[in-house]
C-alpha cells in the first residue's frame, strides 16, 4: 500500500497496485440490500392494491404517492448508508431511550480518585491467584472480578493468569481475552521505504500467525493519545539514572548539570504531557476451542491454558515488525484504561499509582455517568464522539497512512483497527453470492439500457481480486476501524473533530459518524475488551 512516487524506479515493490476494496454495494438487485427492497417492493403491492382497490384517479393518486413514499425510503443513500438503514437505526435508538437503556449511573459508590477500598482487587490478592495451581498443574480460576461498565459489557469478569496477566471472560458470549502493552522500537515514518516496507511485511506476516490460530474471533489494535502527569516522567528518568549511576555509569547531573536542571524543571512544572498508550487485544471462542480445552482440564481452566499459550505465540511473532511487547495488562490495567476512556481526568491520576494500586480497580472501570445521544456520548464532565473508516484509500495508499489519524493533535483521541478473520470455505461462498447478485443488477442496468458507472465496475474488480486471492489460500481477514473524539464541552469536542476530519483528507479516508450507535461503539472503539458486533 505505499505510493509509486516512495518506490524507486528501479525496483519493484510487493505493495505496488494493493488497494483497499470499496465498501459494498453490490446489494441483491441494482444495488439495493434486501431491506430497500423489502420496501420497494411493498410500496409496489400497495400501488397495485389501491389502483385496483380505488380505481381512477382516487386510488391512482395514492398508488403514486405510496409508490414515491417508498422510493424515497428505499433508494436514498446518506453518506454511503441507505436511509431505510438510518431509520431502522434510529428507531432502535428510541426503543432503548424508552426503556432507559441510553443512561447509565454507578450503583457502587467510590472515590473519585478511584483510591483501592475494601473488596477490591489488590497485588496481593493478585499474587495468590497468580500462583494457584491444583496437584496436576491445572490453573485454579479463583474469584472472578466483574468490570463495573454499562450495558451488556457489564457481564464480564477479570481472572488473573500465572504471572499477573488479566484474563477477560464473558459468561455471557463465551469469549475470553487478553490484552498486551505494546510498543515500537523505532520511529516509522523516519526509515527508508526499504524498512518500512519490510516492517509492513513483518507486520502482515504476524497478524496473519495470530489469524490463522483455532479458536481466534478478533484482534484489536489501538493507539490511544492519552495525558499522564509530569511526575511519572520525573520518577522514571530518576530511577534511570540511578541505575546508571549503579552500575558504574554517568548520566543525569554528571554528563550535563545545566540540561538536567532544566529537563527536572520542565517535568515539575508540567501539569500533564501527551502520550501514546498502545494496546492490542486477541479475543478467544470458547466454542471453537471446545476439544482443546477438554484435553486441557476442560471449564476456564482449560480457556485460560490456551490463553497462556496465544501470549507465548504473540510475543514470538511480533518483534520482526518492529513491535514487542512491555506487558500484558492486568485486571487492574485494564480498569485503569477503560476509567481514563471515560473520565479523561482521571488519566493523571491513575498514571501516578505505583506498586500495588497501578491502574484501578475493576469495580470502577466503568464511567460515573453516561448519557447517549444520536450523535455523540457524555461521560463524567466529557463528550465523545465515534467514527467509523467508512472507506479506505482507492487509489495506492503510502505505507503507515493511518498515522494521520493517531497524531491529528494534542486532544485525547483513541484510534482502533479490528482485524476480523473469517472461514475460507465462508469467504468462497460470500464472494460467490456478490459476483450472482452483481451479475443480477448488470443485467438488470442491461435491460433498462443504463449505463454501468465506474464505480459499479469497480466493484466487480474488487470481487475478482478477493476470489483470486482466496483461491491461492490466503486466510480471509476483514479489517474495520474507529475513531473516538474527546472534548470538554461541545465547541472542543466540534473543534477536535473538525480537525480529525481534516487529518482524514491527508489520510484519503472517509470518516462516518455511528449515528445512533455511540454508546456500542464506545465499547469498540475507545475500550480494551475487544468488543465489537460483527
Amino acid at each position: 500500500m505505499a505510493q509509486h512516487a516512495q518506490t524507486p524506479t528501479s525496483e519493484a515493490s510487493e505493495w505496488d497496485g494493493a488497494h483497499f476494496a470499496k465498501e459494498q454495494s453490490s446489494g441483491v438487485v441494482l444495488g439495493l440490500n434486501l431491506r430497500q427492497v423489502i420496501i420497494a417492493g411493498t410500496g409496489i403491492g400497495l400501488g397495485m392494491v389501491f389502483i385496483i382497490a380505488g380505481g381512477a384517479p382516487t386510488g391512482l393518486i395514492l398508488a403514486v404517492i405510496v409508490v414515491l413514499l417508498a422510493a424515497g425510503l428505499a433508494i436514498p443513500k446518506v453518506q454511503g448508508v441507505p436511509v431505510a438503514d438510518w431509520i431502522v437505526a434510529l428507531i432502535r435508538h428510541g426503543v432503548q431511550g424508552s426503556r432507559g437503556q441510553l443512561s447509565y449511573v454507578q450503583a457502587d459508590s467510590y472515590d473519585e480518585v478511584g483510591e483501592p477500598s475494601a473488596g477490591v482487587l489488590s497485588a496481593s490478592d493478585q499474587v495468590e491467584d497468580a500462583q494457584r495451581r491444583d496437584k496436576k498443574g491445572r490453573i485454579i480460576p479463583g474469584r472472578g472480578w466483574r468490570f463495573q461498565l454499562p450495558g451488556e459489557a457489564g457481564e464480564l469478569l477479570a481472572y488473573e493468569l500465572p504471572g499477573g496477566a488479566g484474563f477477560c471472560y464473558d459468561p455471557r458470549t463465551g469469549e475470553g481475552m487478553v490484552s498486551a502493552k505494546i510498543m515500537t522500537s523505532k520511529g516509522f515514518a523516519l526509515e527508508s521505504f526499504d524498512s518500512q516496507e519490510e516492517r509492513t511485511g513483518h507486520w502482515r506476516d504476524g497478524l496473519t500467525a495470530v489469524a490463522n490460530l483455532p479458536g481466534v474471533l478478533r484482534i484489536q489494535c489501538s493507539d490511544q493519545t492519552t495525558l499522564i502527569s509530569g511526575s511519572r516522567i520525573q520518577r522514571f528518568y530518576e530511577s534511570r539514572v540511578e541505575d546508571t549511576v549503579a552500575s558504574g555509569g554517568k548520566a543525569g547531573a554528571e554528563v550535563d548539570p545545566f540540561l538536567h536542571a532544566g529537563l527536572e524543571d520542565l517535568m515539575t512544572e508540567a501539569q500533564d504531557m501527551p502520550v501514546h498508550e498502545m494496546w492490542l487485544t486477541v479475543v478467544l471462542s470458547k466454542e471453537k476451542l471446545g476439544k482443546r480445552i477438554k484435553v486441557l482440564g476442560g471449564g476456564l481452566s482449560g480457556f485460560m491454558e490456551i490463553a497462556l499459550k496465544l501470549m507465548s505465540t504473540i510475543e514470538g511473532v511480533l518483534p520482526p515488525s518492529g513491535t514487542q511487547v512491555v506487558s500484558w495488562h492486568s485486571p487492574r490495567s485494564l480498569a485503569g484504561l477503560s476509567r481514563s476512556a471515560f473520565d479523561p481526568d482521571s488519566s493523571v491520576m491513575i498514571s501516578e499509582r505505583s506498586a500495588s494500586w497501578v491502574g484501578a480497580s475493576p469495580s470502577q472501570a466503568g464511567p460515573m455517568a453516561l448519557d447517549v445521544f444520536v450523535s455523540h456520548l457524555a461521560t463524567d464532565g466529557y463528550l465523545h464522539r465515534v467514527y467509523k473508516v467508512s472507506e479506505f484509500p482507492q487509489r495506492q495508499a503510502r505505507l503507515g497512512f493511518l498515522d494521520a489519524f493517531v497524531f491529528s493533535g494534542e486532544f485525547r483521541h483513541t484510534v482502533t483497527v479490528y482485524y476480523l478473520p473469517g472461514d475460507l470455505r465462508k469467504a468462497k461462498a460470500r464472494v460467490g453470492g456478490r459476483k450472482a447478485t452483481w451479475t443480477t443488477s448488470d443485467r438488470m442496468l442491461t435491460k433498462l439500457d443504463r449505463p454501468p458507472s465506474l464505480e459499479h465496475q469497480r466493484e466487480w474488480d474488487d470481487i475478482e481480486a478477493e476470489e483470486a486471492e482466496l483461491v491461492d489460500g490466503h486466510a480471509p481477514l476483514d479489517v474495520a476501524a474507529f475513531v473516538v473524539v474527546t472534548g470538554k464541552d461541545e465547541l472542543e469536542l466540534e473543534a477536535n473533530c473538525a480537525d480529525l476530519l481534516g487529518r482524514a483528507v491527508q489520510a484519503n479516508c472517509e470518516l462516518r459518524v455511528l449515528y445512533a450507535e455511540q454508546g456500542s461503539g464506545m465499547l469498540a472503539a475507545g475500550l480494551p475488551f475487544g468488543w465489537i458486533k460483527r
